[in-house]
């Protein structure tokens, strides 16, 4: 195989590769796709590595800065990260919104607090309708306890 065939196949598979991320986010494609496209385009314009005695060496000692320099620019392209809530317990004392209709009884209803949805009870034991904004009072097992903020607005 020639220089030339082996450049454009490995151009097709790191775009290949990089399209695969862009619909399907997470499978950490993007990097060695875009090493692929480098690798592709070096070829191209440097055919003849590849029939040197040296050329194999010479593009696995690209591997590694490739790399870590296709990763250094994706984390500066990608959005920051939000941060992960170590445990339910760290939620407490923290607002959000009913999604679901929180009841007393059971943890069907749905509140939005730290960006994220976690199955809720009512403290008080009253419905809570979606849309009124919560308090989170407590952790049972994996939901959470919550009071509306009013309630909480009175009491103090």
């Amino acid at each position: 195989m020639d220089a030339y065939t082996l450049a454009v196949i490995l151009i097709l598979v790191g775009v290949a590769l990089d399209l695969a991320e862009i619909l399907i986010p997470g499978f950490f494609l993007a990097v060695p796709g875009t090493a692929a496209i480098i690798y592709g385009v070096l070829l191209a314009v440097f055919p003849g590595v590849v029939e040197e005695p040296w050329g194999p060496w010479v593009l696995a000692g690209l591997a590694a800065p490739l790399t870590l320099a296709t990763v250094a620019v994706y984390k500066r392209l990608s959005p920051p990260q939000k941060p992960v809530t170590a445990s339910y317990e760290g939620l407490v004392g923290l607002t959000g919104v009913v999604v679901e209709t929180v009841t007393g009884d059971e943890p069907r209803g749905r509140v939005r607090v730290a960006g994220d949805e976690w199955p809720a009870v009512s403290a008080s034991g009253e419905e809570i309708p979606p849309g009124t904004r919560v308090r989170v009072v407590g952790v049972e097992g994996v939901h959470l306890i919550v009071e509306p903020l009013h309630d909480m607005e009175d009491k103090q």
